[in-house]
């Protein structure tokens, strides 16, 4: 039977590549909105996807109805907004998230909600990889209300008797993300920087480990949480390895033959809630018979290219 699907922020960096893998799987796919900015991202689906536009904290009930998976992906995307808007990230991450949990608890509660979170939640810890059983300091507003959102899944689980599971994503780079924007995509930016050949600012020297996957194989991982994941469950979506991000960022400049790295000390807010060392034990999610593809240079190579075929248009 073809699965229907809704996936909330779908025009956005993970949504977005959601929509591609769903619509060639043969799925009914829903992509729900707050703008039409990024509809560039469904370049060569658009006619097999339905838009809607809407804020996620009015999201409508009948658009809930009848779908088998639904990916809220619509959220914030980084901790700087508590020098803005800090009440933000409370409405789209809190109040948004329990907007779509009321409209499924009414309208579909047997739907399959993956709720896709962040290692930010984690904050820095003492004992790596990290995993579900790790402590959960978050060192923003940012992360702090998306651990908010986990925790209403698991409660309407649990209250509600619904279908939620979470999966927290490591550092994610790929194609259909931004480049102009350090504080929200940093590595994206700085591929984007060498391939200008621009000098590409390396906090600390690089010298920190991070667990960094490709997009592709995030959106498999969804799809498998979907079909096969345990209600309730937290799973880390990452290559599950330590990766020294100066030895990434010499591939970044291998594979676009530009940029020059430059070490520079990180500001002060950036020390106040930035994320040191982190890797994740991913074996729950390989258990389910996922395991990443893409290789961290290949993934590297792939939105090289992107960036670049953009930059031709």
């Amino acid at each position: 039977m073809v699965k229907n699907i809704l996936i909330t922020g779908g025009l956005g960096f993970i949504g977005s590549n959601l929509a591609h893998e769903s619509v060639a799987r043969g799925y009914n796919v829903t992509l729900f909105t707050k703008t039409l900015d990024k509809i560039k991202n469904i370049r060569g689906i658009e006619d097999n996807v339905l838009v809607v536009e809407g804020d996620i904290v009015d999201i409508p009930a009948d658009i809930v109805m009848g779908q088998d998976y639904i990916f809220h992906c619509a959220s914030t995307s980084d901790n700087y907004n508590i020098h803005s808007d800090p009440r933000l990230d409370i409405k789209v991450n809190c109040m948004g998230t329990i907007s779509l949990l009321e409209a499924c608890r009414e309208h579909n509660p047997s739907a399959r909600i993956v709720y896709p979170s962040t290692f930010f939640v984690n904050g820095n810890l003492d004992e790596l990889p990290a995993t579900p059983k790790s402590p959960c300091d978050p060192l923003g507003l940012y992360p702090a209300t998306r651990l908010a959102g986990e925790q209403f899944c698991k409660i309407y689980n649990k209250v509600f008797n619904m279908n939620n599971v979470i999966a927290r994503f490591t550092n994610v780079f790929g194609v259909r993300e931004q480049c102009q924007n350090k504080k929200k995509a940093a590595f994206n930016y700085m591929i984007n920087l060498a391939i200008d050949n621009q000098e590409i600012p390396l906090y600390n020297s690089g010298e920190f480990v991070r667990d960094y996957i490709y997009v592709s194989d995030v959106v498999d991982a969804c799809l498998v949480l979907a079909e096969s994941g345990e209600s309730g469950e937290t799973y880390y979506v990452g290559r599950g390895e330590q990766t020294k991000f100066k030895d990434l960022m010499d591939i970044v400049v291998e594979e676009a033959g530009g940029g020059k790295l430059e070490p520079i000390s990180p500001p002060e807010f950036h020390k106040n809630v930035g994320i040191t060392d982190y890797w994740c034990d991913n074996t729950p999610l390989k258990s389910l018979g996922w395991s990443p593809r893409v290789s961290l240079r290949e993934g590297v190579r792939k939105t090289i290219e992107y960036y670049g075929d953009e930059k031709n248009e």
